[in-house]
């Protein structure tokens, strides 16, 4: 796409390119710091979240959200939710993105975790998230919200099923449902639990509430802050930010 954009100006265009891993370039964010006629392409962990995060709004609510068939695919599984477990029949307005996502929020029968289980590479790399760690982080959210119920989003459903076929209001996003349709159904809950990588970084920041983070991943930064937001919670009680309040209670 870049080069599409570079190869049909009448202008001519300057790229400049960067790799920097995970690594925070505050002179990106100055005034004018990309000149007239210049593209400046950042490669490396599209999470360090210094770099857009003055733009998190229009991100959650204009950038990343849904279109109307992936909308009324993914509302289907919590209606279906609402229905067969807690017998009720809530009458959601499909509109649009942000306005599922309100509906669900204020809905008031039961507070959405969603889970991101990334396992198959990590299992190899010694990245993998323990049992405990999830189990852990369950427990937290029904302590803190009596009414919590789980919607789990994985490159292994299997593994997930029988992880937590015992547990009560916890779900398994279908078989059918894409990375994209994962993606949505996650960043609907109002809360998260994720593992580590850059998808489930990406479905909480999008979620946009409170995060636990397994300590087990790393995120390769020089420096922790640039990596996790001040409201990520890291499992093992540590701060994601040392002059932060935010640790796990």
């Amino acid at each position: 796409m870049l080069n599409s954009i570079i190869n049909n100006t009448a202008t001519p265009i300057t790229r400049t390119m960067k790799s920097v891993v995970c690594q925070y370039v505050p002179e990106l964010k100055r005034p004018n710091a990309i000149s007239l006629g210049h593209i400046f392409e950042l490669r490396g962990y599209w999470q360090l979240y210094l770099h857009f995060h003055k733009h998190s709004y229009d991100l959650q609510n204009h950038i990343f959200v849904a279109r109307q068939p992936v909308i009324e695919k993914v509302s289907k599984l919590f209606i279906n939710i609402y229905e067969q477990q807690f017998k009720l029949k809530p009458q959601f307005s499909l509109d649009n993105h942000q306005l599922f996502k309100k509906q669900l929020a204020e809905s008031k029968w039961t507070t959405w975790i969603g889970i991101h289980v990334r396992r198959l590479d990590f299992f190899h790399l010694n990245f993998s998230s323990s049992e405990q760690y999830l189990f852990f982080a369950v427990k937290y959210y029904r302590k803190r919200y009596p009414n919590a119920s789980f919607i789990v989003a994985s490159d292994d459903k299997g593994y997930c099923r029988n992880l937590f076929h015992d547990q009560a209001n916890v779900f398994i996003t279908p078989e059918s449902f894409s990375e994209v349709d994962d993606l949505i159904t996650l960043s609907f809950c109002q809360h998260s639990i994720i593992t580590g990588g850059t998808f489930g970084w990406w479905a909480a920041y999008l979620a946009n509430g409170y995060v636990i983070h397994d300590k087990v991943y790393p995120s390769g930064c020089v420096r922790r802050e640039h990596y996790y937001p001040p409201w990520f919670l890291i499992d093992g009680y540590v701060r994601a930010h040392k002059n932060s309040t935010n640790i796990l209670r």
